[in-house]
């Protein structure tokens, strides 16, 4: 009897606890949202200031905070998430009550949280990356009105878009052309230079997430081509929510552009389609004459994404694209160019969390190129003579990453296959393989000092062997401002066309030959570069370049005994770029955001002392984007670029036989865009709207009007 009486006492002790336990707790509940838009946001942080009690939302923006212990009294609520300000809400907090809370966040106009990968090939937050890295961001590319990247990077302080009737949009990073610059889609090499140029027009913006751009040598990770920066396209990844999305604009000179981006949620997998197509009528400078300065084209892209969990500490993803294209230009009266182009790109790539307390990163990803350029008889369309070019290129990578307080090692090898065909190379085909392994430790001695060191060592079958060390400093005097310091050195390797050329032009008795005895360009690479924000109204940066050259490769004329003009490739001229940046970013409200930049750029030839051919000293841009309400936006913008001069060589004595300057211009974009009910957005605006033409420079199209209505789900 003294035995049950005393259970039913313990248990009555238990239940009575529990009962005064359950009266004593407070439930805060909630549901955290985007004010701009009212989406829920997925993964936002809840937590009450100093103590243990927190959550996270769910898919549904929701979360639920049971406190218990608390004395009654005021406590501090704290929300952030990345991309948005952080927000603060005082809660009255006593024993039993139950909290319901709406907490709308507010969109950060700087993205100081946002993750980055470029500059250290492993995800950092940008405020936090060792790296100088350069963050366009995908809000911005929708309300540019731009239809592919160049018109975007055109507006860029520090890029330099260069035209060309013949290889297409270029891009230029202080001093360096796209012969010295790496592309790559979501850490994929594009392939498929022309005359050492990349078309960077080919990547449609409809695919385009965000982009980073790292300037100066980042041939310590990249190797070749990395010499004078890395342009690096992240496309968008699919989420686990159904997202349909499409967009059609159409405007002057026949412009069409149409895409559709699906997004859909099966279980733990996800994936994205895109599907694109871009049309263009052309242009014509002088009328008086036959020759067409602008081509037609017409573009069709697809690119699909597909992302899941293989485990809970493991992950899958694909990625892969296609990319055709045609262009036409009317030459004369009797012929017209016919270019060709198509792409195919995939990527197969698996990350692994908290292996032995290491992250493990494995992709392999293969890329080719198809080329085509014709010269076609208007009247019968005959094919005079053609130059089809296939590039390859299959690449595997290892990538290993581990914390080891105060060190954050990263370590990777990496084997590439490329193969060009081509008529115009020695046997028509060449082939080449690539070892390289590279190594950077980030050590962080204090809180406000981080140290970037590393190196890359490349084992070429070609041009041997390359090692390209690398040191970068950042120091953290205060939470809102870096400075960061480094030093690298870079090469770019001699292309196939260098090496290997021959090529012989009939109708002007024309040899081009390769030389198999290139040595590899090398550059000396140092920057400074200094930034300060208030997540709320500004961001500044300044940076300060210097670059020497050594080894540059160019072509020059070589004696011959029959007469007929002979050029090859040397080693011969050295180069010095040096110069300075600077932008700012303003919000003098929720209504407003300005922009300006300004770079300055200085480079000459030590042989000759001349500046460099085609770079501009002086660039600048500038940018307002006002919101009203019913959500209309207006954003105009301006690009100044200075005056700089071309060279003609003769093609007797191989010698400058002409200079011609290059007058200044300003360019200005302007694009508008309305909400409308049911998820649709009507845009509009015009580019160069100050008509600037040139036919030496460029050749770019005159003022341009488009329309355009998107949809999104």
């Amino acid at each position: 009897m003294k035995a049950t009486l005393k259970t039913f006492f313990i248990i009555g002790f238990i239940l009575l606890s529990l009962l005064i336990d359950s009266h004593g707790q407070t439930i805060i509940e909630g549901r955290v949202y985007n004010k701009k838009n009212n989406q829920n946001l997925v993964g936002a942080n809840i937590f009450l200031e100093n103590t243990s009690f927190g959550a996270s939302t769910d898919t549904s923006g929701k979360f639920i905070i049971t406190v218990n212990g608390l004395e009654t009294g005021h406590y501090t609520l704290h929300v952030n998430y990345m991309g948005f300000h952080d927000h603060e809400r005082k809660l009255l907090i006593r024993q039993g009550d139950k909290l319901s809370l709406k907490l709308p966040l507010k969109e950060s106009f700087l993205y100081m949280d946002q993750i980055v990968v470029t500059g250290t090939k492993t995800e950092r937050i940008l405020k936090d990356s060792p790296v100088t890295t350069m963050v366009i961001k995908g809000e911005k590319i929708s309300e540019s009105g731009a239809s592919d990247v160049s018109e975007l990077l055109g507006e860029v302080t520090g890029i330099t878009i260069d035209e060309s009737a013949r290889f297409g949009s270029s891009v230029d990073l202080q001093g360096f052309d796209s012969n010295h610059i790496l592309f790559m889609v979501d850490g994929m090499q594009l392939i498929g230079r022309l005359n050492g140029q990349m078309d960077i027009s080919q990547i449609p913006i409809s695919r385009i997430e965000r982009i980073e751009v790292v300037k100066g040598a980042t041939s310590s990770l990249y190797g070749s081509q990395a010499m004078g920066g890395v342009v690096n396209i992240i496309t968008k990844k699919s989420t686990k929510n159904l997202d349909i999305t499409s967009d059609i604009k159409t405007g002057s000179y026949n412009r069409y552009d149409g895409n559709i981006s699906l997004g859909l949620p099966v279980g733990n997998w996800a994936a994205n389609l895109v599907l694109g197509t871009r049309r263009f009528g052309g242009f014509d400078l002088d009328e008086s004459t036959e020759v067409q300065e602008g081509r037609s084209f017409i573009k069709y892209d697809a690119g699909l994404n597909i992302n899941g969990k293989l485990s809970r500490n493991s992950t899958l993803s694909f990625q892969g694209s296609w990319f055709d294209e045609e262009q036409k230009r009317v030459l004369n009266a009797f012929f017209e160019e016919k270019t060709q182009n198509k792409r195919t790109a995939f990527k197969l790539q698996t990350d692994v969390d908290s292996l032995w307390t290491m992250f493990f990163r494995a992709s392999v990803d293969y890329s080719r190129y198809n080329h085509s350029y014709s010269e076609v008889v208007r009247s019968s369309g005959y094919i005079k003579n053609s130059d089809p070019t296939k590039d390859e290129l299959l690449r595997g990578e290892l990538l290993l990453s581990k914390k080891i307080f105060p060190h954050n090692i990263d370590f990777g090898y990496s084997y590439e296959i490329e193969k060009i065909e081509s008529i115009r190379i020695e046997q028509q085909q060449k082939k080449s393989q690539l070892h390289n392994l590279f190594m950077q430790d980030e050590y962080k001695p204090v809180n406000w000092l981080s140290i970037l060191a590393g190196g890359r060592y490349d084992m070429h079958s070609i041009y041997g062997n390359q090692f390209s060390p690398k040191i970068s400093l950042m120091l953290v005097p205060k939470s809102n401002r870096r400075l960061r310091v480094s030093y690298g050195h870079g090469f770019r390797a001699p292309s196939f066309k260098e090496l290997y050329l021959k090529l012989y032009v009939g109708d002007v008795n024309l040899w081009v030959l390769g030389n198999p005895d290139l040595k590899p360009e090398n550059s000396k690479a140092f920057n400074i570069d200094y930034e300060v924000w208030n997540s709320r109204n500004y961001h500044v940066r300044a940076n300060l370049f210097y670059n020497r050259i050594s080894d540059l490769i160019d072509d020059i004329r070589i004696p011959s005994d029959d007469g007929s003009l002979n050029y090859t490739y040397i080693n011969f001229a050295s180069a010095q770029t040096w110069g300075g940046e600077c932008d700012l970013h303003y919000f003098p409200g929720d209504m407003v955001e300005l922009s300006f930049g300004y770079s300055y750029l200085d480079s000459y030839e030590e042989t000759s002392g001349k500046p460099l051919s085609g770079k501009a000293k002086h660039r600048g841009q500038a940018g307002a984007i006002i919101s009203l309400p019913y959500n209309i936006k207006f954003n105009i913008r301006a690009v100044y670029t200075g005056e700089k001069t071309d060279r003609l060589i003769d093609d007797e004595s191989g010698q400058v036989s002409e200079e011609i300057p290059i007058e200044d211009y300003f360019i200005y974009n302007l694009n508008i865009s309305a909400a409308l009910p049911l998820g649709l957005r009507i845009y509009g605006g015009g580019r160069n709207l100050s008509d600037y033409v040139n036919k030496t420079w460029g050749p770019m199209p005159g003022r341009e009007w488009y329309l355009g209505l998107s949809y999104s789900y």
